[in-house]
């Protein structure tokens, strides 16, 4: 269950065990980024960030590159409070510049849908521990752009667009 921490703006609880667990995150991410999308913060981010990359009006897909690479290398990774899932809004993120995978994850929807870029977003977990191979342990996300798809992992400042985690033990995608 989660519950509010510090304002409207961090959610933060004790998850369900395994999947159950996972789908309740899964629920607020969608949730925090669509309304992430409506915030004029994050759409006035998201245009800064496509205009400073001189991406083209209509170049959805180097507009979409240029969200990535701005939480990617802007927007540290830092993790949650210890044994607490926390969970905190797009807006929220920027203005810290910090969040773990979900925050991150949940912040690139948001600023893309920000500015109506169409693609069909999808949030995608991995297990990638070898302690705990069924359980999953990560998130990011996948957009359908052209009929192709695009993993965006920002976890790290090496990951290129497209990069995917290679030793994955079990992989499941949820509508973002």
């Amino acid at each position: 269950m989660y519950q509010r921490l510090a304002g409207p703006e961090t959610l933060s609880g004790t998850l369900s065990n395994g999947d159950r667990g996972t789908t309740e995150t899964l629920t607020l991410m969608r949730r925090l980024a669509a309304a992430g999308a409506k915030d004029m913060a994050v759409r006035d981010t998201a245009i800064h960030v496509v205009a400073q990359s001189h991406a083209q009006p209509h170049d959805l897909a180097a507009q979409l590159r240029a969200l990535f690479v701005f939480v990617r290398d802007h927007v540290m990774f830092v993790r949650d409070v210890l044994n607490v899932e926390t969970l905190q809004t797009p807006a929220k993120t920027l203005a810290v510049g910090a969040g773990d995978c979900d925050d991150r994850a949940t912040l690139l929807v948001a600023l893309a849908r920000s500015i109506g870029i169409p693609a069909d977003f999808r949030f995608r977990v991995i297990a990638a521990n070898p302690r705990t191979p069924a359980s999953f342990s990560h998130v990011y996300v996948v957009a359908r752009l052209f009929g192709r798809d695009i993993a965006m992992d920002p976890t790290y400042r090496s990951n290129a667009l497209g990069y995917e985690y290679p030793a994955r033990f079990r992989v499941g995608d949820s509508p973002a």
